[in-house]
């Protein structure tokens, strides 16, 4: 594998475009069909994108979209997964919140990377013309499950844990779905106790009723984590230790680093 670092990136960037148009940004992508392809993580979808952000429609689209759709970003999670990462990456994702465009950006989004300090700029007209291109909230909510889930449980990990239920033979253990959410095992274990005393679950953890099937997640906490290992293994002048990191990456509840792995190759 001979892959630059900014092959690697722009392919993610592309893939990280294909996923907007999901949750309603006007790319000329096919959109990503979630009960094909996998459920979309917002919060994983922003991190990835500013991991990697160029000097495109993304730079003015990005945060149009979270001026649109801020009462429903988890930014409990979008913080913690920001704080697991390197410093290095974290770097990267501050640069590109440096542009002008995200400084119009809600005061809770700015304060997940510690923006506060942030002169207040006049209203960035270029992102507003950019909201009303955005898709409608009831649009989205048609393509993407967990902006629907937080529409009808409220913005926080309940929601995602029920949209996570919707994945076909997943593993409902605390370990592997606070790995999955970014969050605490109490947490994970106090909200199935809620689902189990509602009859939502069973005493196994499954679901009672009948429901819609997603093959995994399309893009997750998990993919972050694998983007950065990749981009990683860019740095080593040795093919065999390239391999060998990518050789050890899960791509379980992860199609988006596959998909870019497999381009890049």
């Amino acid at each position: 594998m001979t892959t630059s670092i900014t092959e690697l990136k722009q392919e993610i960037n592309r893939l990280a475009e294909e996923a907007w148009v999901a949750l309603g940004m006007p790319f000329d992508f096919p959109e990503i069909e979630e009960k094909d392809e996998g459920i979309i993580d917002v919060e994983a979808l922003i991190i990835a994108t500013l991991l990697v952000m160029r000097k495109d429609r993304l730079v003015t689209d990005l945060p149009a979209w979270i001026n649109r759709f801020s009462n429903l970003i988890n930014f409990q999670k979008l913080k913690t997964i920001f704080r697991g990462l390197s410093k290095d990456y974290k770097r990267l994702i501050l640069t590109s919140l440096e542009n002008v465009h995200f400084h119009d950006t809600p005061k809770m989004f700015r304060n997940v990377f510690d923006l506060r300090a942030l002169t207040v700029e006049p209203v960035d007209e270029s992102v507003r013309l950019r909201i009303s291109k955005i898709n409608t909230v009831e649009n989205v909510a048609q393509m993407s499950l967990m902006i629907k889930n937080r529409l009808l449980y409220g913005t926080g990990f309940r929601a995602d844990i029920i949209t996570l239920t919707h994945i076909e033979n997943i593993s409902m253990k605390g370990v592997d779905l606070a790995a999955l959410l970014c969050v605490n095992n109490s947490t994970i274990s106090r909200i199935l106790s809620d689902l189990k005393a509602c009859g939502f679950i069973d005493r196994d953890k499954e679901r009672i009723e009948s429901f819609e099937s997603y093959p995994g997640m399309f893009i997750s906490v998990l993919s972050v984590r694998n983007l950065c290992e990749m981009m990683d293994s860019t740095k080593f002048s040795s093919e065999d230790l390239r391999r060998g990191v990518l050789e050890n990456i899960s791509f379980k509840n992860d199609a988006f680093s596959s998909i870019v792995l497999n381009r890049v190759l």
